[in-house]
Order: C-alpha cells, then sequence, then structure tokens
C-alpha cells in the first residue's frame, strides 16, 4: 500500500458537517421514519399526511420516495 495515502479510506466524511451541526442550526432533533410495504399500500400517502403534521408544528421534513429515487 502507498504510504501516502491517508489511513482513513473515506476521508470526505472528515470534512462533511456532522448530525450535531445541523440539529443546532435546525433547533430540531432528527429522526428518520422509515416506511415499507406492498406497492400501493399507501406509504406515499401517510409520508405526505406526516410532513404536513410535521410543517404545521414548525418541523422540516424530507421525504425520500423509492419511485422518484430510482427513476
Amino acid at each position: 500500500m502507498n504510504n501516502t495515502q491517508p489511513n482513513n479510506i473515506y476521508p470526505i466524511f472528515d470534512r462533511m458537517l456532522g448530525r450535531e451541526d445541523k440539529e443546532a442550526l435546525l433547533k430540531q432533533r432528527s429522526v428518520m421514519v422509515w416506511f415499507t410495504g406492498l406497492s400501493g399500500s399507501g406509504k406515499s400517502t401517510i409520508a405526505i399526511a406526516l410532513e404536513r403534521e410535521l410543517h404545521k408544528r414548525g418541523l422540516l421534513c424530507r421525504i425520500l420516495d423509492g419511485d422518484n429515487i430510482r427513476s
């Protein structure tokens, strides 16, 4: 192995902002909610309803829909 390379094989993560930095900026704790189920079972509908409720409460939310990510 080349001795000039850093020991960390993921050096980019050393420079990224951490979870704590983002939580402090947003003044909210980060949480992930993952809906799983069969196609057409209402996952996106529930996610949208949850997003609207969190928005009403002043909380930032991001929906990652598998159909949109894969396309």
